[in-house]
């Protein structure tokens, strides 16, 4: 179960393209969608991206209140135990085996997936030496190419 809603996280946020935003500010998800929000380089605020749900989701995401989008190459997603301040997991993916989109710039970007107690993410299935009320902290560092 910890592996499926790992690889859902990280699916969302691949599609997602990378990008940042305040979804609060943005609204609702469309259905079906999921809204995330990223700081990335080259952008003077965070910005909201609407990316399709489903956990083998290596799509574009929309951004939310301007134009264009991203196409997700390589992700980084990192889980922090924030109370004894260990790493749980940490995984790197590349979009093609790294060979997608070799020839186009791309933008990094970085931002939170989940901050609350490891009993919520993790549900029962605890791992070795996490509490159920440590805090968990997801994040995600992806690199993108943008299209307008």
């Amino acid at each position: 179960m910890r592996v499926a809603f790992l690889t859902f996280l990280i699916a969302a946020a691949v599609s997602a393209g990378a990008f940042a935003g305040t979804a609060v500010a943005s609204g609702p998800p469309a259905p079906g969608k999921d809204l995330i929000e990223l700081t990335c380089q080259g952008f003077d605020q965070p910005i909201t991206v609407s990316v399709a749900r489903g956990d083998d989701n290596n799509g574009a995401g929309q951004i939310v209140g301007m134009q264009g989008h991203g196409i997700p190459v390589s992700f980084t997603f990192t889980i922090i135990d924030e109370t004894t301040a260990e790493v749980v997991d940490s995984e790197t993916s590349v979009v093609g085996g790294g060979h997608a989109h070799s020839n186009q710039q791309t933008t990094e970007c970085s931002g939170t997936l989940f901050e609350g107690s490891a009993s919520d993410f993790f549900g029962d299935e605890l791992p070795p030496d996490v509490s159920a009320d440590d805090t968990i902290l997801v994040t995600i560092d992806v690199f993108v190419v943008i299209k307008p």
